[in-house]
């Protein structure tokens, strides 16, 4: 959306919904490196470029971007000039405002005040669309943005780029890592994300923390928060250059076990897990840094613990005799084993010095020997020392569809680095 936006008083925010379950503000100003080298330029667009444009999404997912406009004129001749281009078709006017199709997916609608761009829609949504946007801009300040609950909280946070959000409203295949500490009776509508988003160095570092407008969820988040100690250099140059992101952190794994046992998604993850081997007294063992590693959007992946004991090996014997029907344990070297079923491979070991390693692979691959990823000084001093940390290369991501639409929006920054704070 923004790279459609390449788009007084604070009215304008009005246009943003009030029930919306993720808002992000972005100063252009402070944040205009977002834009990277795209193709729409904001210079005479028309749009007041020193006041904050919000982006938001709404529980039935529609996605939306709000901005000021200081010059309603200037942003018409922007999209008469794009629609040469053939980028978007030409203003029409509807009942005060003027919309716009940018590449047939996104819709723009614009007055005096303000300018809006939702989508993804399909060209037979348009005209409902229209009028949901048009609803939009005669809202008021009871049924706009700015007095909802979300709103005043992003209103605190002082970056270029701040987020606040619903669970509910990230990725399915995102959201595990931020909801950890989760407790049982919460679901993802009440665990919220706040996000301060800037550039540092080669990276776009993103720093958050879990919250809840609930008292009492918002009192176990804290305390399951503690579970999470500082990170250790022990794992960090032991990492696969082939894949396309890394979760770190350290952990005692009693406590741990404990934490994950209330999460909702994390037991049904562990569930599955202890039907092949017993997954939860390997996480008992575990005692220091942690790092999983994921290879693809799959969910393949690969993960190292530090162990404080290996009884549980004692176990893998009981652990073949009771493996479900049609798959297999099989002995691949000294306390190392590789457990089948159907094309899933899931391999497992422990090392002399006490370090358990696995790989998860959905389907039949080749070995390949790995040289170890070298981080550079910046993301080492910023992994060290914190208490779970993400970090993402999006040229690593094998969807290249997935990585040209995110890398432009993010400044042209390949990384992304995720921090619990």
């Amino acid at each position: 959306m923004l790279l459609l936006m390449s788009c007084s008083n604070s009215d304008y925010l009005n246009v943003v919904p009030r029930e919306s379950v993720a808002m992000a503000a972005i100063d252009m100003g402070d944040g205009e490196w977002l834009m990277g080298d795209g193709e729409w330029s904001l210079e005479n667009s028309g749009v007041d470029l020193s006041s904050k444009m919000y982006a938001f999404e709404t529980p039935d997912g529609t996605l939306g971007l709000v901005a000021k406009v200081d010059d309603s004129d200037a942003v018409t001749d922007m999209f008469v000039k794009l629609s040469g281009e053939g980028k978007c078709s030409k203003p029409e006017e509807r009942r005060g405002a003027r919309f716009v199709m940018v590449k047939d997916s996104w819709l723009a609608g614009y007055n005096d005040d303000a300018i809006a761009v939702i989508g993804p829609i399909s060209l037979m949504e348009r005209t409902s669309t229209e009028q949901k946007m048009l609803k939009m801009f005669t809202q008021d300040e009871n049924h706009g943005a700015k007095n909802s609950r979300i709103f005043q909280t992003l209103d605190t946070l002082d970056a270029p780029v701040a987020l606040v959000a619903q669970a509910s409203a990230l990725p399915e295949q995102a959201v595990l890592p931020f909801t950890i500490g989760a407790p049982k009776e919460a679901d993802a509508s009440q665990i919220m994300l706040s996000a301060k988003i800037n550039k540092e160095e080669e990276l776009l570092v993103i720093r958050g923390k879990t919250f809840s407008y609930n008292e009492g969820i918002d009192k176990k988040l804290k305390e399951n928060d503690k579970v999470f100690r500082p990170v250790t250099d022990d794992m960090l140059g032991r990492l696969s250059p082939r894949s396309m992101g890394f979760l770190f952190m350290n952990v005692n794994g009693e406590d741990f076990l404990k934490v994950l046992q209330q999460n909702r998604g994390f037991q049904a993850l562990l569930a599955g897990a202890n039907t092949a081997i017993d997954m939860d007294n390997t996480l008992r063992s575990v005692d220091g840094d942690i790092v999983f590693s994921l290879s693809n959007l799959n969910g393949d992946f690969d993960l190292m613990a530090r162990l404080a004991k290996k009884d549980f090996l004692k176990d893998v014997g009981y652990w073949k005799t009771s493996c479900p029907a049609g798959s297999t344990i099989t002995d691949v070297g000294k306390d190392a084993y590789l457990y089948k079923n159907g094309d899933m491979r899931f391999s497992f070991a422990v090392t002399p010095d006490n370090l358990f390693i696995s790989s998860l692979r959905h389907r039949e691959v080749q070995a390949e020997v790995d040289t170890a990823l070298k981080l550079t000084v910046g993301v080492l001093s910023k992994v060290k020392g914190s208490r779970l940390t993400m970090l993402v290369d999006l040229d690593k991501i094998d969807n290249k569809a997935v990585a040209e639409i995110i890398k432009p929006i993010l400044g042209g920054k390949n990384k992304i680095l995720y921090i619990k704070e």
